[in-house]
């Protein structure tokens, strides 16, 4: 576990505030078996929660902008369903929603086409630390510190949305234990979090992306592998790279590092 002789506890005012929730919705998560604060004061009463159960609750709004009850939610989150079930059946509805955006689109845009792994990355308000790493375990570390602080200096988190670090296109990985790779590491925060000089806005941008699963070493071969895909497609880059982590070790202990999931996108032009 990281870091865990130095972890950082949160009141529940804190958990509220960078997860923009009410004290209510958090102490409900508590009561349907979702969350359980890392220490509660036997004598107060009073709760503390550190950094994993704040991405816990992040998880639980992802699943919840999807649409998932906060039954599914629970089981989803704890492996308690059958998963095959779900996904069977989820994907059934997704089929059906993507038949219908599919003939809603062809009647208001008929000229648009979506390709294979073309993606659009949303506009994002991110807070963001430039960092060096010479180890993949030395990011993880990195970013883990990096994320904490995100919410010792009290701004909302965007937990519908993955955290990303972004890569300098020359990149060369190879290099990295004596060089050293210098990324920015960007933790999404609430649309209307106000000017400061560690947070940056992304706008909305088209990306060729493509999605793996594994553990951290995993990383260093999708470069490779996505510029001969982009240049095989004969598409033009127009920015840094952005490694996209939808699933990691801050997502929750219970998720295997074989399970992680990485999006590895390069913004290209229109």
């Amino acid at each position: 576990m990281i870091f865990a002789e130095k972890r950082r506890l949160f009141t529940s005012a804190e958990v509220c505030r960078a997860c923009g929730i009410s004290r209510t919705s958090l102490f409900r998560l508590e009561e349907i078996g979702f969350l359980t604060p890392y220490r509660v004061n036997s004598n107060t009463g009073y709760r503390y929660y550190d950094l994993k159960n704040i991405t816990a609750i992040g998880q639980f709004q992802k699943m919840q902008n999807v649409g998932l009850s906060k039954k599914e939610i629970v089981d989803v989150y704890f492996e308690r369903t059958d998963s095959e079930e779900f996904i069977r059946s989820h994907r059934q509805k997704l089929e059906l929603m993507q038949r219908f955006l599919d003939e809603y689109e062809y009647h208001h845009d008929h000229d648009r086409r979506v390709s294979g792994s073309v993606v659009k990355l949303p506009a994002q308000k991110c807070f963001c630390s430039e960092c060096t790493f010479y180890s993949m375990e030395e990011a993880v570390k990195h970013n883990y510190l990096i994320h904490e602080k995100c919410v010792e200096k009290g701004y909302q988190l965007l937990g519908s949305e993955p955290l990303f670090a972004v890569i300098d296109k020359g990149t060369v990985w190879k290099d990295a234990a004596v060089s050293g790779i210098s990324y920015i590491f960007c933790v999404p925060v609430a649309p209307d979090t106000p000017s400061d000089p560690d947070i940056r806005f992304f706008p909305e941008t088209l990306a060729f992306s493509i999605i793996f699963f594994g553990n951290y070493s995993v990383i260093p071969t999708l470069g490779d592998k996505l510029r001969a895909e982009i240049e095989g497609r004969n598409l033009s880059p127009s920015g840094p790279a952005r490694i996209i982590m939808h699933i990691g070790a801050y997502a929750g202990a219970h998720y295997k590092a074989e399970d992680y999931c990485y999006e590895y996108a390069v913004p290209i032009n229109a």
